[in-house]
């Protein structure tokens, strides 16, 4: 069974009880937490991922964070559960398959947008209208800045990118140049 597989059903059914006891941001962030602890710590990442260490360390390690950042019960359960089935190194993909889970139920889709520069708060709102617009769902941003664009968005949606940046424009006209083709 592959790790996303597996990370999907965890995430499952975290998101049922998030929404079932009305945790859901709750649970988000708590789950963040404990994935940025290990994408942070290579040692503790190791630690969980070994297959040397007895389990009895690694609940004592686990028993440690727990006590210091302090999750709600289903949380912290889902950690121990994670660590007696040997899966505690697939938490920051658990979190992923969770936010996932969470936007599709609640109509939301994620939208990463590369600029060259920042957008204003009006160019990100009207780019919200658009999006939401064509996918007929509410629109979550990630932004991120790429001065190769020269100018122009590249926004990605799940699997579909939109691309409307200068530096592919310059590329195609580029490719028509060279093999002859007009527009």
């Amino acid at each position: 069974m592959s790790a996303t597989t597996v990370a999907r059903r965890y995430a499952e059914a975290m998101a049922d009880v998030a929404i079932a006891r009305n945790q859901v941001d709750q649970i988000d962030a708590e789950l963040r937490t404990f994935a940025e602890m290990l994408r942070q710590s290579r040692e503790l990442a190791q630690v969980f991922a070994s297959p040397v260490l007895p389990q009895a360390d690694k609940g004592k390690v686990l028993e440690a964070l727990i006590a210091r950042t302090r999750p709600g019960t289903f949380t912290a359960n889902l950690l121990r559960t994670m660590l007696t089935n040997y899966r505690l190194p697939l938490v920051a993909e658990v979190y992923e398959q969770y936010r996932r889970i969470i936007n599709e139920r609640r109509g939301v889709v994620v939208a990463e947008v590369t600029t060259a520069q920042p957008l204003a708060q009006a160019e990100q709102a009207q780019l919200g209208q658009r999006l939401q617009a064509i996918t007929g769902k509410r629109v979550e941003f990630q932004f991120k800045t790429d001065p190769a664009l020269i100018g122009g968005v590249v926004t990605r949606i799940g699997s579909v990118i939109y691309d409307g940046s200068v530096r592919t424009q310059l590329q195609e006209i580029e490719q028509r140049l060279k093999t002859g083709t007009r527009d």
